[in-house]
């Protein structure tokens, strides 16, 4: 079955959901960093959140491809975080001390995860705005 990835926009978060394979292994991933890489690319400063839900394996190919993607999604002050994780998946993240450098929602559900993100932004945005009195804030 060929790698499919869906690209759906919730306000400023971009949801990609991997579909149709369930291992992102040597067979794949390079599709995988292509679909992914060029959605980011073409939208610098994009917060995205890749949904691994029907994704059970990630081989070693995977993990340097999503190096690529967070290196991608920084510019602009862009973000990548992770939801969906199998337990192996994350296991392998905390072993490898990845779980450090990819911010990953551990047990949330996609819609647990969105509104985590957005709220997030959220809070984000709101100290912005009190540390610079230029942006309206209070400070």
């Amino acid at each position: 079955m060929a790698l499919r990835i869906t690209f759906d926009e919730y306000g400023p978060i971009t949801v990609g959901t991997i579909e149709s394979v369930d291992m992102l292994d040597e067979n794949n991933v390079r599709e995988f960093g292509r679909q992914v890489l060029a959605h980011a690319a073409a939208r610098p400063g994009i917060r995205l959140l890749l949904n691994f839900q029907h994704v059970a394996f990630l081989s070693s190919a995977a993990i340097t491809e999503l190096l690529r993607v967070l290196d991608a999604c920084r510019p602009g002050g862009g973000q990548l975080r992770l939801c969906g994780l199998t337990d192996s998946i994350r296991s392998v993240f905390e072993i490898t001390n990845l779980a450090k450098l990819f911010f990953v929602y551990p047990d949330d559900t996609l819609d647990t995860a969105l509104a985590r993100f957005s709220r997030a932004l959220t809070v984000r945005g709101d100290a912005d705005g009190w540390a610079d009195p230029a942006g309206g804030g209070a400070g």
